[in-house]
């Protein structure tokens, strides 16, 4: 404790917001080794800060999406000293909606959405697994778009194909001037024993 009373600020880890579930994903252990998803993560990092700022990780459940966008957190992290942030689509929207709620609000919806802004790199899990209200896809196209406009790194995941995005939304994340979308295939990690193949 500092001389004032208050904690230490968290480490610099705690702070990317990865949660427990993934707390050993990286890239170096995500399989198969010599797959195109993976190769695509290393080139994103390695090329920090990347020419092009969005990464969209796209396939089935289970796959291993957020195994890797875990591990490009944490390494641009460890190689480049910069601070990103994990958010799951749905916890960002209920963190937008208290906003709105008097009884609730702690932060305003200026000072959520110039946060979303201001982290370096944004990594937005599970696009699509919301419940598609006109609200929350204002607010998901705008961060988006606002990310989009000044070319600010963001990795995000979905379940949905290209076509089941949002129009306004995958002309954004498919932009092939500022966009790498990568397609995640393979059995459901999740059903598969550990060191099955």
């Amino acid at each position: 404790m500092s001389a004032r009373g208050s904690s230490p600020p968290p480490p610099p880890e705690a702070r990317l917001r990865i949660p427990a579930r993934y707390a050993q994903a990286r890239i170096a252990n995500w399989e198969p080794p010599d797959g195109g998803p993976r190769r695509a993560a290393e080139a994103y990092v390695a090329s920090w800060p990347p020419p092009k700022p969005v990464l969209l990780l796209a396939g089935d459940r289970g796959v291993g999406k957020t195994h890797l966008a875990c591990g490009i957190l944490r390494e641009v992290l460890a190689r480049h000293g910069v601070q990103g942030q994990f958010w799951p689509v749905v916890d960002l929207l209920d963190r937008l909606r208290r906003t709105a709620d008097p009884d609730r609000a702690t932060e305003s919806l200026d000072d959520v959405q110039e946060q979303m802004l201001r982290v370096p790199l944004l990594v937005l899990d599970d696009l699509g697994a919301h419940r598609g209200t006109e609200w929350a896809e204002e607010r998901l196209f705008g961060l988006i778009d606002a990310r989009y406009r000044d070319s600010l790194p963001m990795v995000v995941t979905t379940n949905l194909t290209l076509q089941e995005l949002a129009p306004r939304v995958r002309s954004r994340l498919v932009d092939t001037a500022s966009s790498v979308v990568v397609q995640v295939s393979g059995p459901d990690r999740r059903m598969t024993p550990r060191g099955a193949a």
